[in-house]
């Protein structure tokens, strides 16, 4: 009777501990569309893609030989290319949630993520087009434009007469291994007019223990 009980206590434990893991070793992502490409990672990794050119005439068309053009290449800036790029965010993200841990549903379950973007990241941290309007009192987008932003879920976003500029967090991952989640935003930087567009994959390291945030472009 005893070693029954022991057998159904040993059980429960090991069930237990399969069910930490997987919580921890999945990423959180609230975007629809990447957690798709993540739940059929290898079939997303090597689609084939819109071809996206590089500076030397180099062309890329799926997320492998973006990479590896990326690593010797600048994108060619014409705004086609553009936003064909905007495609290859999925790479971006994908990429960095492969050598990453995940994260436990406590540590994000409370986050306000639009609107901490909205009030804490540092345009001056990231190439952008808002760049030049920001300066050291007013640096994050309620700070530039507390009329014309808005958040919601995990999305900030800024929609002028002649400009939208989003951010959005897709997901949530322990990228650099300590126990804190650090943040994949995609960022989509539009002129109306047609005549901008610019489209790029951010990481924001330790979101959680800073008052302001900065983040870094990848890759």
């Amino acid at each position: 009777m005893k070693s029954k009980i022991y057998l159904s206590y040993l059980c429960i434990c090991i069930l237990t501990g399969c069910s930490n893991m997987n919580l921890q070793d999945s990423p959180y992502i609230p975007n629809d569309k990447l957690e798709i490409s993540y739940k059929n990672f290898g079939n997303s990794f090597k689609r084939t893609r819109n071809k996206l050119l590089f500076n030397g005439g180099q062309v890329a068309n799926d997320c492998n030989s973006y990479f590896e053009l990326s690593s010797k290449y600048d994108v060619e800036e014409s705004i086609h290319n553009q936003q064909v790029k905007s495609e290859y965010l999925i790479c971006d993200a994908l990429k960095i949630l492969s050598n990453s841990s995940g994260v436990y549903s406590e540590n994000i379950s409370n986050l306000d993520l639009g609107e901490e973007l909205l009030s804490k990241l540092d345009l001056r941290s990231f190439p952008s087009s808002l760049n030049r309007a920001s300066d050291e009192k007013a640096h994050t987008l309620k700070s530039l434009y507390p009329r014309q932003t808005t958040s919601i879920d995990n999305v900030a976003e800024l929609q002028t007469e002649d400009w939208a500029f989003t951010m959005e967090v897709v997901a949530l991952a322990r990228i650099n291994d300590n126990s804190f989640p650090d943040w994949i935003v995609w960022v989509l930087d539009e002129s109306k007019s047609g005549n901008y567009r610019g489209y790029s994959t951010l990481i924001v390291y330790d979101p959680e223990e800073q008052e302001s945030f900065k983040a870094i472009t990848y890759p």
